[in-house]
């Protein structure tokens, strides 16, 4: 009997992964992403002040729409680094595996998602509300009570880690090899992300300011 995934991903990340790549295609992996994205959408929505001109709802509307866009593309491009880069580790995966196996690493993003779409909700106005960086204190991080900002940023750090330990043994799973080189995987391609946008930094503003 196959294991629901948003349950068993908690206890038995490896075998929902297993589960997942039996019995589940990409599409699974895109529709995780696309709801996880939409916590991506309304994080960088918070305190940004993006759209105070316009309804409430559309700016709700427009940024979670952006953050599913770009997560979606996310997955495509994280599958295949994972995969490019897993080889270099010694891995025999491929790109159509990896693609679904870190499906499930997308539901404590979710969760992330949910608890973000709550507190807009909640404070509205306030959520979106432009912080004011030379405020002294907690004012010049955000405009949400203090508890609200806490308690979300909590839920990203707790749920963050554990998609990162999700992603790691997946890696691993699709390679064939240990989560501890998957997540050697990741930290590779942080690395090589980082090193190209400080590349592409770099030459912008040699291109612009010199």
């Amino acid at each position: 009997m196959t294991n629901n995934p948003f349950l068993s991903v908690w206890t038995q990340p490896k075998q929902t992964i297993r589960d997942v790549l039996e019995n589940k295609g990409s599409g699974f992996t895109i529709a995780m992403a696309g709801l996880a994205g939409i916590g991506g959408g309304l994080i960088n929505l918070e305190g940004s002040g993006f759209g105070e001109s316009l309804p409430l709802f559309m700016v709700f509307l427009v940024a979670a729409l952006i953050g599913v866009i770009i997560s979606i593309i996310g997955v495509y491009i994280s599958a295949g680094l994972y995969t490019m880069v897993g080889k270099w580790f010694g891995g025999t995966g491929n790109f159509r595996r990896m693609m679904i196996a870190i499906g499930p690493s997308y539901i404590p993003q979710i969760v992330t998602a949910a608890a973000y779409l709550l507190v807009a909700i909640m404070y509205a106005e306030q959520f979106v509300q432009a912080t004011d960086p030379t405020a002294l204190g907690m004012e010049g991080i955000t405009a949400l009570p203090i508890g609200a900002y806490l308690i979300t940023l909590f839920i990203s750090a707790v749920f963050g880690i554990w998609g990162v330990v999700i992603v790691c043994k997946a890696i691993g799973i699709v390679h064939g090899f240990s989560s501890w080189k998957g997540l050697g995987v990741i930290l590779t391609v942080a690395a090589l992300v980082f090193a190209l946008v400080l590349v592409i930094g770099i030459i912008i503003v040699f291109t612009v300011f010199i």
